[in-house]
């Protein structure tokens, strides 16, 4: 059998046999839906609160749906949050982790016209100045982004490996960059969140109400 033949048999076996933990999928009526489309990727995300707090995860509802005519992946388990005090936004990128040449991320494969729904929490650091003052910078946005693997032949085997064992298949060296390479980002629209201050019992919205 071919080089090309055994990749692509080994991708459909892992298609068949692979397994996720799956979630409900995004309420298209709720106002804390999000969307985002690259290409022939669209995503679908919902957050499960309406108010932040420090340390607090921000829980995320998100569905893909492969519009292509080959497989993608993502590394469903990999989430980070981060906060832009200047744009006052928590940014939440998923599968967005680069290995560094030990062990290759989780991944769940999608199908050509499949989608798949997850669920994944985040927290991020954020500071803020121990005062009430109505100018603070605090978060008052959030913006999911999620990443997939576009080009999966290169790592054809290392998925399949992923069915066999309960431990990662390190993903060598010479395959960073093509990983780099493979990866598209699908920016969803910002949803607006309320900012909870335990330390003094307000929100952003009462601050800037001069409570």
């Amino acid at each position: 059998m071919k080089s090309s033949g055994r990749i692509a048999v080994a991708v459909a076996v892992f298609l068949l046999v692979g397994t996720t933990a799956r979630a409900a999928g995004v309420d298209f009526k709720d106002p804390r839906r999000a969307l985002g489309r690259e290409d022939d990727i669209k995503v679908d995300a919902q957050m499960l609160q309406e108010t932040v707090s420090a340390g607090s995860p921000i829980s995320v509802t998100y569905q893909i749906e492969n519009l292509s005519n080959a497989p993608i992946a993502i590394a469903d388990k990999i989430a980070d949050a981060t906060f832009d005090p200047d744009s006052q936004t928590i940014t939440v990128s998923i599968g967005a982790e680069i290995p560094t040449g030990t062990a290759m991320p989780h991944l769940t494969t999608i199908a050509p016209g499949q989608t798949r729904a997850f669920h994944i929490g985040a927290s991020a650091q954020v500071l803020v100045p121990n005062s009430k003052s109505p100018w603070a910078h605090v978060p008052r946005f959030v913006q999911i982004t999620v990443n997939v693997l576009r080009d999966l032949k290169p790592f054809a085997k290392l998925i399949a490996q992923q069915t066999q064992s309960a431990a990662a298949p390190p993903l060598p060296n010479d395959l960073f960059d093509t990983w780099v390479a493979s990866v598209l980002s699908v920016e969803l629209n910002v949803l607006p969140v309320r900012w909870s201050d335990e330390r003094h019992g307000v929100s952003a919205e009462m601050r800037r109400s001069g409570f």
